[in-house]
Order: C-alpha cells, then sequence, then structure tokens
C-alpha cells in the first residue's frame, strides 16, 4: 500500500520541485518562452502513464483478489480523475450541484495547498 501511494506522489514530488526550479530560472530572463507549456505537457504525460499503470494494476489486483491493495489504486486513480471533474464541473457551469462540489473543494485545497 506505502508503495503504491509513494509511486504516485514521487513522480508528482519531483515534478513540483522541477516546476519551481524551472520558474525561478524562467523569471529573470526577458523572454520566458514556452516554459509553463512544456510543464504542463510533461505533467500530462505523466499523469496520463499513470493512469495506464494503475488502471492495469487495478485489474491485476481484483483478479487476484487483493482487495487493499485494489482500494489504494482505486484511490489514486479517483485522485489523477480530480483535475478533469474539476474542470468538467467548471466547463458545463455546474459548480453547485452535489456531485461537483466534491471534485472542486478537493481540487481547490490540493491546489492551495501547493501554493499554485
Amino acid at each position: 500500500m506505502l508503495i503504491r501511494l509513494a509511486a504516485f506522489l514521487l513522480p508528482l514530488l519531483a515534478l513540483l520541485l522541477y516546476t519551481r526550479l524551472v520558474a525561478a530560472h524562467a523569471a529573470g530572463q526577458t523572454h520566458r518562452g514556452d516554459t509553463g507549456l512544456g510543464i504542463a505537457l510533461l505533467l500530462g504525460v505523466v499523469a496520463l502513464l499513470m493512469l495506464l499503470g494503475f488502471s492495469i494494476d487495478l485489474l491485476l489486483q481484483l483478479v487476484r483478489a487483493r482487495h487493499r491493495n485494489a482500494l489504494t489504486d482505486a484511490f489514486v486513480i479517483a485522485l489523477l480523475l480530480m483535475p478533469f471533474g474539476w474542470v468538467g464541473c467548471n466547463w458545463f457551469g455546474v459548480q453547485q450541484s452535489t456531485v461537483c462540489r466534491l471534485p472542486i473543494e478537493a481540487f481547490s485545497a490540493v491546489l492551495g495547498w501547493l501554493q499554485l
């Protein structure tokens, strides 16, 4: 269980540290370029690869009847899908519905905690 959570958190932590380093370096330049776009694409690739990997692992854990590991995988997949729920709720303007309130508040809290 801890290994699965570390496999989820460590790439994101490395990307966060890389983002802060690159943003500090780009802030001193007159032509910042596409630093933000590159970081967003890197985050998208990392998130899609983790989503694919954890989805495959979830299926394997369900077949092997390791329900505790499958529950951890489902939790990580829910965390990876949370930004999609946030964007979808804001896109369609249904922020006040019961279904949308949870992803919006949770994702906003994560963004606030990361100071982004």
